[in-house]
């Protein structure tokens, strides 16, 4: 069915939950490309405009925490990169499988179990690498910083270090459209009474996220919302969140 909001979106049925698919133009990324960050790969052929193809995403909701899984891939190439597999493999292989991806990177948006214990055996299952942040408990292959840039073919997605639910936290940028992990939700933000967390942080991360331009589409960790994923500037007015002026006024947020 359609999404009366987003006409590019339309919704699938993707390893037996429900999922959504974006048809519209999508950030490709691969390698890692510095900031401060090694792992850089091959020097991509660059292409027009004209050439570059519409890039998916799939958007599926695995384990009993209500957590969102995001596929990306670069339609040409068909390389593509995870973020957060959390609980299950089955439904992230069914996709890359049907859809003949070559899955490059399996991005961890914090340490939290629901989002990483099954990063490192879907890496090694596929031959990908683990991404996380430089300081995250998470065991990488490629550590990233604040800034730096992942690549799929010739298009770029920034890392964005936005601590508060942890420490490690950050969230993925392509452009367009802004992968949350747990830093924020749809009609709230993470909580950030867990060990690393801290609420003063988590306003500074919210007050930058706002700085992106209104049309970015946000994705979250979770299905917690009335929406699985819902523009920035509708976010801004509806999120509480989001709309507090001050910091004393964020706390009084439930």
């Amino acid at each position: 069915m359609c999404v009366p909001a987003f006409p590019s979106f339309r919704y699938i049925l993707a390893g037996g939950e429900r999922g959504a698919v974006a048809s519209g133009n999508l950030a490709r990324i691969d390698g890692v490309v510095p900031g401060n960050c090694p792992g850089q790969s091959r020097k991509p052929t660059r292409r027009t405009p004209s050439q570059r193809a519409t890039m998916p995403v799939w958007q599926l909701k695995v384990g009993a925490e209500e957590n969102f899984v995001y596929i990306l891939a670069d339609g040409p190439s068909r390389e593509a990169m995870v973020v957060d597999s959390g609980w299950e493999t089955d439904p992230i292989l069914s996709v890359i499988r049907r859809e003949k991806l070559d899955l490059r990177f399996v991005v961890a948006t914090h340490h939290h179990s629901d989002h990483t214990s099954t990063v490192s055996q879907l890496a090694r299952t596929l031959g990908a690498k683990v991404v996380a942040f430089r300081n995250s408990p998470v065991k990488s292959d490629l550590p990233v910083s604040d800034g730096d840039e992942l690549r799929l073919g010739d298009a770029r997605a920034k890392v964005l270090h936005t601590p508060g639910h942890t420490q490690d936290s950050i969230c993925i940028y392509d452009g367009q459209r802004l992968f949350t992990g747990d830093t924020l939700f749809i009609g709230n933000c993470g909580r950030t009474d867990l060990d690393d967390g801290s609420p003063r942080m988590m306003f500074r991360s919210l007050r930058s996220i706002l700085k992106l331009p209104p049309e970015t589409i946000i994705y979250p960790g979770h299905d917690y919302g009335d929406a699985p994923f819902r523009r920035l500037s509708d976010e801004a007015r509806l999120n509480p969140t989001l709309s507090a002026r001050s910091y004393a006024q964020f706390l009084r947020v439930p």
